[in-house]
């Protein structure tokens, strides 16, 4: 499960920790590239902790190389990373703010796709159009933010705006080409009113659900077999019912890839896991979606669990 280039950069951590969830937010936006230990689920990594701290178990700890950094910050990281990996670019990942250029890029998909349907039929209102435009850039947005990302929330907030706007301008052009001479709901004047109305609905309820996503208070949750932990975190994706935990979070050996496939219809294909802890094997009881649909951005990469697998607020 460990797909991060070298060197790596290792963050020490415990579920409940405001400083932890603080760090791994911060760096996670800054696109760090890092592997996580639970030091209460590793003891190796405890251990760790108390050797770099002198005796005590302060987390966050990060560890970059040979060095060791007590509850630093991001720019502190950066800085370590460059001093101790000079001529090695490769520790950092694509940034989360990419999300912006994803949002950008869907809204001209569905900006070009309503054009092209106002040119074959230009007697037909496309109400649906206006909303899906709308609701693009928001919904893109609100689908990389983790619990607690304020940054994040005004991100979406924006893109909100972007969205209405983006929507107002096309109404109007098609309008003004005379390309939208179909009927109106009852109620709007005009089918630029019926559009701004729509597609702001649509936007802002795009919006309220990213804040949700971003200003939630973080709950940390753990996946069991029997009486063994397997995967631990407060950066859980809940997606109908299951529980996405980050990669790194899941016990190192637990996951083995299997054949089998399927597929969701609007997250895309899912790939599968045996888990395997102490001898007991449990066919295809986790799965991921390595490159989901657009709508499922949240959980690409994560692995969710069944079949014997219980998931526990903690």
């Amino acid at each position: 499960m460990d797909t991060t280039s070298v060197p790596r950069v290792e963050v020490l951590w415990r579920p409940g920790c405001p400083f932890c969830s603080r760090l791994r937010r911060g760096l996670y936006r800054a696109g760090v590239a890092t592997v996580e230990h639970d030091i209460w689920a590793d003891p190796s990594a405890a251990a760790r902790v108390r050797e770099a701290t002198g005796g005590d178990e302060t987390v966050p700890t990060v560890v970059i190389g040979a060095r060791a950094l007590v509850n630093p910050s991001v720019a502190q990281v950066h800085a370590a990373v460059r001093e101790e990996f000079p001529d090695d670019p490769a520790p950092t990942a694509a940034p989360a703010a990419s999300s912006g250029w994803t949002g950008a890029g869907w809204t001209a998909v569905v900006l070009l796709a309503w054009v092209l349907l106002a040119l074959w039929r230009p007697t037909t209102t496309w109400h649906l159009a206006p909303a899906l435009l709308a609701v693009a850039w928001p919904w893109v947005a609100g689908q990389d933010v983790r619990s607690g990302d304020r940054r994040g929330a005004v991100r979406i907030g924006w893109a909100g705006l972007a969205g209405v706007a983006v929507t107002g301008i096309a109404a109007l052009g098609l309008a003004r080409a005379d390309l939208l001479r179909g009927p109106v709901f009852e109620g709007f004047p005009d089918v630029v009113t019926e559009a701004l109305v729509l597609g702001g609905g649509a936007a802002l309820l795009a919006v309220l659900i990213g804040l949700y996503r971003a200003l939630r208070i973080t709950v940390t949750r753990s996946a069991w077999v029997g009486d063994e932990r397997i995967a631990v975190s407060d950066d859980v994706v809940m997606v109908e019912g299951n529980a996405y935990f980050p990669a790194s979070a899941v016990r190192p050996g637990v996951l083995t890839p299997s054949a089998t496939t399927s597929v969701c219809p609007w997250k895309g294909r899912a790939r599968y896991f045996t888990v395997t802890v102490d001898g007991v094997e449990l066919p295809d009881g986790a799965w991921t979606y390595p490159r989901p649909l657009p709508l499922a951005r949240r959980v690409k990469g994560r692995i969710a669990f069944w079949g014997g697998v219980a998931v526990r607020q903690e």
